[in-house]
């Protein structure tokens, strides 16, 4: 009703001067959007007035999808968007004399209305826009005292498993950005050290388009916070908790309408402790020859700081450099103690071993950015640049002793310094009133000297790559149709210098990576659209070095040097419900490995006390078809009570045959041909009860995964969050159990002609985490305006 009256009100004026003039009608179309988020602006309102701004002559509302279409007369007019709490803005419309299509148009919050309201709603936590979703980390009632892989667990289609593994619809492995650049802060162990409460928002994107690099197979993409609010504020936040889990974090933000100068700084310690059991029983010719049976606990001491120091000058209207120096230094003091128990074929003792493994690993990384984004007078018109310098230096050390003499007792260290240069250029331009082309390059010139130095002996590797890469991109929207098509183009060359052997491996990989994006709107409630994508996923210099690595007496690692890049072809069809109360998306998807890369294990020939050793390496077999269905339901029971759900159910099809002699000059295959369903659930439950508490719930369920040569047992696990603000909104306090039922574990059973192995793996406690944030002069990051009512009145 209320929709129908403000039409109404600013219609009325245009019919009525209409029928007095008796000029023709034009149609004004166009669509309004968050220039910080680009989402959809539903019921900003359009406005012309004549020149004297004396009266409306014309006006109307954007729809859910943030369109509008409006009817006026012919004549001169002062056109302006706006909304509750964003600044109005001058549209660049003098005279209307035919139908006119103005494209997007990009409003900008107002912060100092913002701060004078009183904040009693808010927007969906999860948002889709054209290829991606966006997952609102505000909206998140755990990201108070967590960090960023816990927020990435929340987002539907996103895991990650206890060793930190990040994988999306519960196979491939994204690529992990930070504010849309490749960084050393994407690393499993840096991700741990960045403050959930220092996100902004998370981007998803399952067919990344030409603008993203060719080897990103899936995206996730972190923009961090930078405060918008004028003058001076910060936030204080300190944590703590079982067990042995301490830290904080500080920020602080100074703008004015010139500069804007802000700080970070955080800094963690934890002590997880993990367990994994193993029973191992061996086969010769059908019959059990021995037995292996294996206790291993981890105790890691673990700390982290990270601080970043940046500063937006505007130095225009449309221009703005941003300087930032990110800095992050992890340590990890581990102890691995390990009992291995061997057995004959009649469970007689036939050895035993106590192995201790003191593993230290220090990582220091440097990032220097440089960001320039220039606007032009045409509307949608924009150049952006940067540069980022990286040195990024692991350190492992590591001292290995074993009970039993015969066992091998080594130390040895292993020094990776990463040193990088990259450099992007973007140019933006509208093509009429509906259209728009991207064109950039992209620049990444890295080297990694690898040092391994012990008592087995030293390896030096030096590794070096460069990339050159272009793009192109068009788009083109209309009222019910948009669509997204891009080439991208990449060459790429690695050089493996093995000092230690005296020789060099060379690999050039240059191709072309075609992507398209295609949305077709059925109403303003319902969508259909089309993603598809190419990309390579090419062999690291870990996959690449040809050097053995232990990880136990039985057990070691080989990388592969001939091993070649797999190329994926991806798509996706989609179809989207935007409710009121209700959004549903729902996608099918394909995606085709050719030459995939398989982690096979396989027996060496060697023997430790009736033992055969096993060798992990990598090599390319076959193709890997993975095609499945994703599900994710948003629900807003009420205003108290929201639901997210999400179902991944896929297929994962393979064909390849591993073939190798070993040692013992004994010819070895292994069948990979398989396929075999799998599939995992989440349910995300917020209750929210004004004045009084939040609290969250995650509940996920992966079902059992077969392979050709493992099966991992399905398994359920859930987090729980309950949060409280205080103080005028300017204190939290926030309690969160991550693995409330110590059920989130990897139990998998491996085998072979030769062998069958069952393993399980888990921390060996539940986290219970208390933090308190204080904010000074600093509006909480989930205010939001009364979404949920929208009773707004336009500034006649």
């Amino acid at each position: 009703m209320r929709k129908l009256f403000l039409v109404l009100l600013i219609s009325l004026p245009s019919l009525l001067y209409s029928q007095q003039k008796n000029n023709p009608l034009y149609t004004i179309s166009g669509k309004i959007i968050d220039v910080s988020t680009k989402l959809p602006i539903e019921d900003a309102t359009i406005i012309f007035k004549s020149l004297d701004s004396s009266q409306i002559n014309s006006g109307g509302i954007t729809n859910q999808r943030g369109k509008f279409s409006i009817e006026v007369v012919q004549g001169d007019y002062i056109a302006t968007v706006e909304f509750l709490s964003y600044k109005t803005k001058n549209l660049n419309i003098s005279s209307i004399s035919k139908d006119l299509n103005i494209g997007t148009i990009e409003l900008e919050i107002d912060t100092e209305f913002l701060a004078e309201i009183e904040i009693i709603g808010e927007k969906s936590t999860i948002a889709y826009k054209q290829n991606k979703v966006i997952y609102t980390v505000g909206k998140d009632i755990s990201s108070n005292g967590g960090v960023a892989t816990d927020i990435l667990n929340n987002i539907p289609a996103v895991s990650v498993d206890p060793n930190g593994e990040i994988s999306l619809r519960g196979f491939d492995t994204p690529t992990v950005l930070i504010n849309g650049k490749t960084s050393s802060l994407s690393k499993a162990d840096a991700l741990k050290t960045i403050p959930a409460s220092s996100i902004e928002k998370i981007e998803v994107l399952t067919n990344p388009g030409a603008k993203y690099r060719a080897s990103a197979t899936g995206i996730i993409n972190i923009i961090l916070n930078k405060q918008k609010d004028e003058g001076l504020n910060a936030s204080i936040t300190t944590a703590g908790g079982y067990r042995d889990y301490y830290g904080g974090m500080l920020t602080l933000n100074h703008k004015t309408q010139k500069v804007n100068f802000y700080t970070n700084a955080s800094y963690f310690h934890r002590n997880p402790i993990k367990f994994a059991s193993y029973e191992n029983e061996y086969f010769e010719n059908g019959n059990t020859i021995s037995f292996l049976n294996e206790y291993s606990e981890n105790n890691s001491k673990d700390n982290g700081f990270t601080s970043t120091v940046g500063a937006d000058f505007y130095v225009s209207n449309r221009a703005t450099l941003s300087t930032k120096v990110n800095y992050t230094n992890i340590s990890n003091k581990g102890l691995t103690i390990t009992t291995s128990d061997i057995f004959d074929q009649s469970q007689t003792a036939v050895s035993t071993n106590l192995r201790e493994h003191n593993g230290n690993f220090d990582d220091e990384i440097f990032e220097f950015i440089v960001d320039y984004e220039q606007l032009f007078e045409k509307e949608g018109q924009k150049l952006t640049a940067y540069y980022m310098h990286t040195n990024d230096n692991e350190v492992y050390t590591n001292v290995i002793t074993n009970s039993n003499i015969s066992f091998t007792t080594e130390d040895y260290i292993e020094d990776n310094m990463l040193k990088n240069n990259e450099i992007s250029v973007d140019f933006t331009s509208p093509v009429g009133a509906s259209s728009a082309f991207t064109v950039g390059y992209l620049g990444v010139f890295g080297e990694v000297p690898f040092e391994f130095t012990g008592t087995v002996g030293d390896n030096f590797i030096n590794f070096s790559e460069n990339i050159n890469a272009g793009f192109v991109e068009f788009e083109n929207e209309s009222d019910k149709f948009y669509i997204g098509i891009g080439l991208r183009t990449e060459f790429s060359d690695y050089k493996i210098n093995y000092q230690t052997l005296n020789t060099t491996l060379n690999k050039t990989f240059n191709d072309f990576f075609p992507s398209t994006y295609l949305e077709f709107s059925l109403s303003d409630s319902k969508a259909l659209s089309l993603a598809y994508n190419r990309s390579i996923v090419r062999p690291v210099y870990s996959q690449l070095q040809p050097f053995e690595q232990r990880f136990s007496e039985t057990s070691t690692y080989r990388g592969n040097p001939d091993l070649d890049p797999v190329y994926v072809d991806a798509a996706t069809l989609t179809y989207m419900y935007y409710g009121n109360n209700l959004t549903l998306s729902s996608s099918l998807f394909f995606n085709r490995y050719n030459d995939y890369s398989q982690l096979v294990t396989y027996e060496t020939g060697t023997q430790i006390d009736g033992i055969n050793k096993l060798l992990r390496t990598y090599d390319n077999l076959g193709k890997v078809d993975y095609y499945g269905v994703s599900l994710t339901t948003i629900l807003k029971a009420s205003k108290m009570l929201n639901f997210t759900a999400n179902a991944n159910i896929y297929n994962f099809d393979q064909t390849g045959i591993f073939e190798i002699v070993n040692d013992a000059n004994q010819p070895i295959t292994i069948d990979y041909t398989q396929a075999n369903l799998n599939g995992s659930f989440s349910l995300l439950t917020q209750i929210k009860i004004p004045n009084l508490f939040n609290f969250q719930t995650n509940v996920q369920h992966n079902l059992i995964s077969e392979g050709p040569v493992s099966t991992r047992k399905a398994y359920t696990y859930a987090n729980a969050t309950i949060t409280k603000d205080f103080l005028d909104n300017n204190a939290s306090i926030n309690l969160t159990v991550d693995d409330l039922f110590l059920s989130n574990k990897i139990n998998r059973d491996r085998f072979d002609i030769n062998y069958f192995s069952k393993s399980l793996t888990q921390n060996k406690y539940r986290t219970i985490i208390l933090s308190f944030t204080y904010r000074f002069n600093q509006s909480k990051k989930d205010r939001k305006i009364n979404f949920d009512k929208k009773e707004v009145n336009p500034n006649y």
